[in-house]
């Protein structure tokens, strides 16, 4: 395995490339669908709620758009938002490989700010920038010039009185482990040479974790819609960034 050389046992893009020995990989990483919480505005880390009506059919959408995607291999958080949402994908795959649930795969974990309002977590770090909540999150666009993704993220940590949460490092870590794995086990019966597709359900804040780690120049400035597809791609040890949260339809355009 590529030792890792940045600090906090984070793998540059090419090391984790480096990986796959030189297969190729496609990954489609997927966000769940949407939940109660979404709609409600909750904080939604490691905690749960329903899928909405709207949510199944996401799921339905995302089925169809991808059943065509000759997947070896799928992979989801095992939260129930991810696995129903993976499951569902799944089901409407003509050959839809074996699932691999996986705790690493997970949302941020915010500790003591979990199942709160939105508005009143995000709302006291932006009034520590004299910054208003707003529902077109132009806060956040504005936060997102002054601070980076990493302090803003701790920020958040901060405001947690029980000292639970995550903070932006150790999930970082995190998303380069459950990366390592991914590739590893897809690989692991390849050749140099060979391709290899895979699927992955996970959640909008890790997600944005994952792609950074492959393609650190993504930067989104808007929430992965739910149920958005995202594509990155692995040549040798270089990756590319194909597509960030496109929804079913035009994925499957």
């Amino acid at each position: 395995m590529t030792e890792a050389t940045t600090t906090g046992g984070q793998r540059l893009p090419d090391e984790l490339g480096a990986l796959a020995d030189g297969v190729s990989l496609t990954l489609h990483i997927v966000r769940h669908a949407e939940t109660e919480y979404n709609v409600a505005h909750v904080m939604q880390g490691w905690s749960n709620s329903p899928i909405t009506d709207r949510g199944h059919e996401q799921i339905a959408a995302a089925g169809a758009a991808l059943a065509g995607v000759p997947f070896d291999a799928a992979f989801s958080s095992d939260l129930e938002r991810t696995r129903l949402t993976a499951e569902g994908i799944l089901a409407a795959h003509p050959s839809p490989p074996a699932l691999a649930l996986r705790e690493d795969l997970r949302e941020w974990n915010f500790g003591g700010n979990e199942e709160q309002p939105s508005a009143i977590v995000w709302g006291r770090l932006f009034a520590q920038h004299g910054l208003e909540v707003d529902r077109e999150l132009s806060a956040m666009r504005v936060l997102a010039e002054r601070m980076s993704w990493s302090d803003i993220f701790d920020g958040i940590a901060d405001l947690d009185e029980t000292g639970q949460s995550e903070k932006a490092a150790e999930t970082v870590v995190r998303a380069d482990l459950a990366l390592a794995h991914v590739i590893q086990t897809v690989t692991a019966d390849a050749q140099a040479g060979d391709e290899r597709t895979v699927l992955v359900v996970s959640h909008g804040g890790f997600i944005t974790t994952l792609l950074r780690q492959m393609t650190p120049e993504m930067t989104p400035t808007t929430i992965l819609p739910n149920c958005s597809i995202s594509t990155v791609r692995l040549q040798g040890t270089s990756w590319s960034l194909e597509g960030v949260g496109e929804r079913p339809e035009a994925f499957a355009a």
